[in-house]
């Protein structure tokens, strides 16, 4: 366990590093904004997919908070002779909790990347969400989705990106300072027969699937 996670910190600061620089904004002094606390959902919640272990899944505040990283180490999908253990649809859910005090903010866009190797006749699709919950496990304003189908023959990164859903006015973005973000990922593999292979993980540059999500800052 202590090596999973040593590589997803290690990934994380690769993540981040590789991310584009933004325009100077408001944000919250440096070691402010802090994750407390990652839950992932039990893999039995999903009994279509292989879900996700906890301790197999990091995030992590940029030093600038410009960003925030979430990387899914332990996460694939797989159909064909080689497939062993792995299936053909792979889910994670994960709640974040976060303390950032006297600030709150909106996911502006976010960057997923990830690897495809799939034959002729299979087709790879891929989602990604995020969505805010309140303590009483209501959906507070601000959402977003990321969809990417692919059809064989691929085989490469991927990278996809997605604008997020802001809030409007500034009461609705500082009740996101005491909610959970919560993130989930499927993969699907979709083959003709079952004599075609596919395969769906991690990006060569990081070994982890990956979310960059560009932060949008507010003080509340």
């Amino acid at each position: 366990m202590f090596k999973v996670v040593t590589i997803i910190l290690i990934a994380l600061v690769v993540f981040m590093d590789l991310a584009v620089p933004v325009v100077a904004q408001t944000r919250p002094p440096t070691g402010t904004a802090k994750v407390s606390k990652v839950v992932v959902d039990s893999p039995d919640v999903d009994t279509e997919g292989s879900g996700c272990r906890a301790g197999t899944v990091g995030v992590a505040f940029s030093k600038d908070n410009a960003f925030m990283t979430v990387l899914f180490s332990d996460f694939e999908a797989a159909v064909g002779p080689q497939a062993g253990k792995a299936r053909k649809r792979a889910f994670c859910r994960v709640n974040v909790t976060m303390s950032s005090p006297g600030w709150a903010f909106d996911v502006n866009s976010v960057d997923f990347r990830g690897y495809v190797n799939i034959v002729k006749g299979v087709n790879a699709s891929l989602v990604t969400r995020w969505k805010w919950v309140d303590s009483k496990g209501n959906d507070i304003e601000g959402k977003g989705n990321a969809h990417k189908i692919l059809k064989g023959p691929f085989e490469d990164d991927f990278l996809l990106h997605k604008d997020g859903e802001t809030s409007d006015g500034e009461k609705s973005v500082c009740q996101k300072a005491s909610a959970k973000l919560q993130i989930s990922l499927s993969a699907t593999l979709t083959p003709t027969t079952s004599s075609q292979s596919g395969l769906i993980q991690g990006s060569s540059a990081d070994a982890a699937f990956g979310e960059l999500m560009n932060l949008s800052w507010r003080k509340c």
